[in-house]
C-alpha cells in the first residue's frame, strides 16, 4: 500500500475519532442540560406552590396561572429535549454507519394518491372523450354548397374611416 493511501485512511480515522469524541461530549451536555433545566423547573413549580399557599385567600388564580406557565415551560423544554435526543440518536447512528431506515409512511401515502389519481383519470377518461367526439362530430367538414366564396383583394379600395 502507498504511504499517501495510509495517511489519508489515518487522517479519516482522526476525523472519525474526533466526531465521535464531540458527539459524547455533546450528549453529556444535553444530558446535564436536561437534568438542569427539569430540576430548575421543577424549583420553579414548588416556589410557585409555596407562594400558592400564603397568597390563595387574597388571589385566587395565581396558582393557575403560576401552574399553567410552569406546565407550558415543562412542555417546551421537554419538547427540546426529545427532538435533542433524537438529532443526537441520528448522529450516533451516522458515525457508526447505520443506515436510516426508509420512511415507508410516506411512500404508502404516496402510493396511495398516485392510485387514487389514476382511477380518477381512468374513470373520467371516457367521458372526456366521447364529449370530444361529439364536439367534432357537429361541426360540418365542408362549407355548405350556398356559401359565396370571399371577395377577391382590392389594393385600390378605399379605407374605411
Amino acid at each position: 500500500m502507498s504511504s499517501q493511501w495510509k495517511r489519508r485512511k489515518r487522517r479519516a480515522e482522526s476525523v472519525a475519532e474526533e466526531a465521535w469524541d464531540h458527539l459524547v461530549s455533546a450528549l453529556d451536555n444535553a444530558k446535564a442540560f436536561g437534568g438542569t433545566v427539569r430540576d430548575r423547573a421543577s424549583d420553579f413549580a414548588d416556589e410557585a406552590s409555596d407562594r400558592y399557599d400564603t397568597a390563595s385567600q387574597r388571589f385566587g388564580s395565581a396558582y393557575s396561572t403560576a401552574s399553567d406557565r410552569v406546565q407550558t415551560a415543562s412542555d417546551r423544554v421537554g419538547a427540546a429535549g426529545t427532538e435533542a435526543w433524537k438529532r443526537a440518536n441520528r448522529a450516533l447512528d451516522a458515525l457508526s454507519g447505520r443506515r436510516q431506515r426508509a420512511p415507508w409512511g410516506w411512500i404508502a401515502v404516496a402510493v396511495l394518491g398516485g392510485v387514487a389519481v389514476g382511477w380518477a383519470i381512468a374513470a373520467s377518461a371516457p367521458k372526456a372523450i366521447q364529449a370530444a367526439q361529439d364536439r367534432f362530430t357537429e361541426e360540418p367538414d365542408e362549407l355548405p354548397l350556398t356559401a359565396e366564396p370571399p371577395a377577391a383583394y382590392d389594393p385600390n379600395y378605399p379605407p374605411t374611416p
